[in-house]
């Protein structure tokens, strides 16, 4: 079986690729981008230490112009995460007979909410996996810990594969940075997979 994982080079989604591994025969880690910058860079050199074929895609413009849209009309990030989020699963599960990603327990957004999930294995007849998801945070650093080195890193100073990173860029392009600080966190951190440790060895 193989299997497709929504991956931004982060310890939530390698934690989430390695409790995979005993199950598929191949897994594809895939980044999703708007194209605006160079940011997948670090997924595909975290998907390179774990081992795992890495795929980036590129956003259609109508989404990257839609999501702008609802991050200016809601001005907060959850609809306008969840939306980006949607559309990157949707595309992947009209490719993949399985798709998974690294969503926990306690996230807000991005999210499928259990409505969305129905309608989304219903209709592409796809299975939906978030190994993650009876996690919390604590729980999943503790984990990560053992099989992955990650860094913490602040998302104004260095670059991250993950949707989040990717809607401040494009707004702050398209709106200036006052929009950015207007709508997102200022203390939005992210962390970044190293390399994998050798006590955790990939399954052959």
């Amino acid at each position: 079986m193989n299997v497709a994982v929504l991956f931004s080079g982060g310890k939530d989604s390698g934690l989430a690729t390695l409790l995979l591994e005993p199950y598929f025969d191949e897994i594809e880690l895939v980044t999703f981008s708007f194209g605006r910058d160079d940011a997948w860079k670090v997924a595909a050199a975290a998907a390179k230490e774990l081992g795992h074929p890495h795929r980036k895609v590129v956003f259609e413009n109508d989404v990257l112009e839609r999501s702008l849209q609802i991050l200016m009309d809601t001005g907060y990030p959850n609809d306008a995460l969840d939306y980006v989020h949607q559309v990157a699963v949707e595309s992947l599960a009209k490719e993949c007979e399985f798709v998974a990603d690294g969503t926990r327990r306690d996230d807000r957004a991005p999210k499928l909410s259990v409505s969305a999930v129905r309608s989304l294995e219903d209709r592409l007849h796809v299975q939906y996996l978030r190994p993650l998801a009876g996690l919390g945070v604590k729980t999943i650093k503790a984990m990560a810990s053992r099989y992955l080195d990650f860094q913490e890193e602040n998302s104004g100073k260095h670059p991250a594969s993950d949707f989040e990173v990717g809607l401040r860029f494009a707004l702050a392009e398209r709106q200036g940075q006052r929009e950015v600080e207007r709508i997102f966190p200022s203390n939005h951190t992210h962390t970044r997979v190293i390399r994998r440790l050798d006590k955790c060895p990939k399954n052959s």
